[in-house]
């Protein structure tokens, strides 16, 4: 046992941490990515953790914000965040109608009977700066304002968009490889 925790303090704060997450999505408009890393750091709060690593005489590190980064894994780490705060923004292009108003524009500027194209060229130039991921889910409220103003298939027209993404995000990885 790490010195200063105890099991009863560490269950009373996964109690009190699991019932601020249910109230938190179940009875308020936070998004559940949010309301997850508040009831875990009041987790490790309540639990006794403290907030900044700290080392214990026995060789023990502990603290809170280390274990929610080395929670999310090696790969996560990076990404999922992103990719929480990217299904926020993505919700937020879809409440705000900003969704909307792009897959107006991108029909416009591409022309009618065009949809599959401009989402797979608008994926190509978004992958160049961010991870194929991370870009789908922030465009993926544009695809299906698209798809339901065109009366198309939501699939066709995601898969278009996961194409330019793709395609656009393995050549940028290939270069790296190549040029390294």
């Amino acid at each position: 046992m790490i010195e200063g925790l105890n099991g009863g303090q560490m269950l009373l704060g996964l109690f009190i941490g699991l019932a601020v997450l249910f109230f938190l999505v179940l009875k308020t408009k936070v998004h559940s990515f949010v309301a997850l890393i508040i009831a875990t750091v009041i987790i490790g709060v309540v639990g006794g953790m403290p907030v900044n690593t700290t080392k214990f005489a026995d060789g023990n590190t502990l603290g809170i914000i280390k274990s929610i980064a080395s929670g999310f894994g090696g790969t996560l780490g990076g990404i999922g965040i992103i990719i929480g705060f990217g299904v926020i923004l993505g919700q937020i292009f879809e409440m705000s109608g900003a969704a909307k108003r792009m897959a107006y524009t991108f029909i416009k500027l591409f022309g009618k009977k065009k949809e599959e194209e401009a989402m797979a060229i608008t994926g190509f130039f978004v992958s160049i700066p961010i991870f194929c991921d991370s870009g789908f889910v922030i465009l993926s409220p544009i695809a299906k304002a698209i798809a339901k103003v065109v009366n198309k298939s939501v699939v066709a027209i995601s898969a278009a968009l996961a194409a330019g993404l793709v395609i656009t995000h393995t050549m940028v990885h290939l270069l790296q490889v190549l040029l390294v």
